[in-house]
């Protein structure tokens, strides 16, 4: 019986190591996707990479929701510098752990009802 809670819990363990940061922020739910790319930056030993990648919409939209997900499971950090929710433009900081590599996929949503339909 105490093998298999030591499995249950070794197995545990495994799948919370595994887990990545993803960065999620305002909403999605009803909201139109405005913008898809990656950020993808080659790891270095035992070296931290930064990189900013910035989004300006060019209709000026609002922006209403960002997800940045991690595609590798690394520790990388993800903060916003400018912008964001509420604006039509965003700066994210990515900051990766020691000697690992940067590679998201960055998604940016906003409000369905900004959409203009003039033909």
């Amino acid at each position: 019986m105490n093998y298999g809670l030591v499995i249950v819990c070794a197995l545990l363990v495994c799948v919370n190591l595994n887990e990545g940061k993803d960065f999620t922020f305002g909403s999605r739910a009803n909201n139109l996707l405005i913008s898809t790319n990656k950020v993808k930056y080659r790891s270095l030993p035992l070296i931290r990479r930064d990189k900013d990648y910035a989004y300006k919409d060019p209709k000026e939209r609002i922006i209403k929701g960002i997800i940045a997900r991690d595609l590798s499971r690394t520790d990388t950090e993800v903060t916003i510098t400018e912008g964001g929710i509420g604006a039509s433009n965003v700066t994210l900081h990515f900051q990766s752990g020691r000697g690992q590599e940067l590679n998201y996929l960055v998604l940016i949503f906003s409000n369905s009802r900004d959409i203009n339909y003039n033909f």
